[in-house]
């Protein structure tokens, strides 16, 4: 419906922007709102949410970011907030190379993603960008064996967070921790 809007920065909130497009001003969800300076003119790209008697805009600075959020949203349970939350702490290539590389500690990271919405992410979004159906469960497998090493959870939690090799197996992500946590 409305691909873009070009306009001047008139309001910046904690969680949105005021953008004044000739006189109307344009209520818009943002991923970062301390990006955008009163006065600046913008061109963001736009999603509009319409739900039930839930109606708002969201904008994005570039088309790659866009998709990502309507990855995102595509995901049962997954809504357009909860995936502006999840592009403001990472950026659109970090959670694309979670999602390949079946990174389930990573996305956990992210807020209001838990366990079984980071799995669920990788199981819808991985065959979609793939063709290769997405297996959550190798970073748990790698997590069980680790702390079957010793390892503390937090600390695991961080080392796997932190591989994202997209056609590893669950052994090679455990030699890749290994070496990270020596």
């Amino acid at each position: 419906m409305v691909f873009y809007l070009k306009g001047i920065i008139s309001h910046v909130f904690s969680e949105k922007i005021i953008i004044d497009v000739n006189n109307v001003g344009y209520d818009m969800y943002v991923s970062h709102p301390s990006n955008y300076r009163l006065g600046e003119t913008h061109k963001l790209y736009t999603y509009l949410h319409i739900h039930d008697n839930e109606r708002y805009l969201v904008g994005f600075d570039n088309l790659e970011e866009k998709k990502m959020f309507l990855l995102l949203i595509s995901v049962n349970g997954l809504g357009p907030k909860i995936a502006v939350g999840m592009l403001r702490n990472a950026s659109s290539e970090e959670i694309y190379s979670a999602i390949l590389s079946n990174n389930v500690s990573f996305l956990k990271k992210l807020p209001n993603i838990g366990s079984k919405g980071a799995e669920q992410i990788i199981l819808d979004l991985k065959g979609r960008i793939t063709g290769k159906k997405g297996n959550p469960n190798l970073h748990n497998e790698a997590e069980a064996a680790l702390r079957e090493l010793g390892f503390k959870k937090k600390k695991i939690d961080e080392v796997l967070a932190s591989i994202n090799e997209p056609n590893a197996t669950t052994e090679e992500i455990v030699k890749i921790a290994l070496s990270k946590l020596s």
